[in-house]
């Protein structure tokens, strides 16, 4: 589970438990013994507690019983420290540092892609070329676009290795859009048929000749939790400028939620999945 994930979750307990108890920002840092501006960054997500006993006065304020105080002082030494993406800040898109954090505790995602394949999906040579294509576009160097393809290729371990369940629905044209070249997009499309074969993933394509709905706005995706993470659903969705906004508001959570319904309701069954990539990589 990634630092900034569990700073989040922890933030966001101390301040249902403050609520709780009745209890303003000024009189929980009196409790802890500190400023009223560290209790304010470590309910936001920001930073932690320079001393855990901090943390300790905090709980026996909030009348916490031992095993909860203990589960909330282990996330608080766990989220110390930095994640692997937090040096390359400065090569991501606005937005996309919460956006991981997210992603890196979430137990599920689901995603709709209606221009290009799913971050999560591409191959390196695909995330390269896809980056490279709007250098002149966005401004960017080549150092950029090789940490900007490191996190993405780093972020698959989350369905390959750690076991993140992945239902990801996707306009057949987000695997027609020619990216790169003819023999890259059939190395792509193979590489999603293999990606089938995972117990934890679920493909599903919308045919380019379906009368249905396609949420044409943008990308977006709905993270849910382990319910011992006491975190609601969060909506990762994309910008027109490229940028990504991260919510947990529950109207635009369920809004999101309606729409990826119906977008399911207009796939292909995800058995049909392998079939419909291995006619596209021909006809590629």
């Amino acid at each position: 589970m990634g630092k900034t994930f569990l700073r989040i979750v922890l933030g966001q307990e101390l301040t249902r438990l403050r609520d709780q108890a009745g209890l303003t920002l000024a009189q929980a840092a009196k409790d802890a013994g500190c400023a009223t501006s560290t209790v304010h960054n470590v309910e936001n997500g920001t930073s932690g507690f320079r001393r855990i006993e901090q943390l300790a006065a905090l709980l026996g304020a909030y009348k916490l019983n031992r095993a909860d105080q203990a589960m909330l002082m282990d996330w608080h030494r766990q989220a110390k420290g930095e994640d692997w993406w937090t040096t390359r800040v400065a090569h991501l898109p606005s937005g996309m540092n919460l956006y991981l954090a997210m992603e890196s505790g979430a137990s599920a995602a689901k995603w709709w892609c209606h221009g290009v394949v799913n971050g999560l999906l591409q191959t390196q040579e695909y995330a390269h070329e896809l980056i490279r294509s709007a250098k002149a576009a966005n401004d960017t160097t080549e150092e950029f676009i090789e940490q900007a393809v490191d996190v993405r290729i780093k972020r698959q371990r989350r369905i390959t290795e750690e076991g993140m369940e992945l239902t990801c629905i996707m306009d057949e044209a987000a695997l027609t859009n020619m990216v790169g070249s003819p023999e890259l997009m059939r190395r792509q499309l193979q590489a999603i048929v293999e990606l089938t074969e995972l117990p934890n993933v679920t493909i599903q394509i919308i045919p380019r000749r379906a009368p249905t709905y396609r949420a044409v706005g943008g990308d977006f995706g709905i993270f849910s939790f382990d319910p011992a993470q006491r975190l609601e659903p969060a909506v990762a969705s994309a910008t027109v400028d490229g940028n990504t906004r991260v919510s947990s508001k529950e109207r635009q959570t369920k809004q999101f939620q309606r729409r990826f319904e119906v977008l399911t309701q207009g796939a292909l069954p995800r058995y049909d999945t392998p079939k419909l990539l291995e006619q596209l990589a021909r006809e590629v």
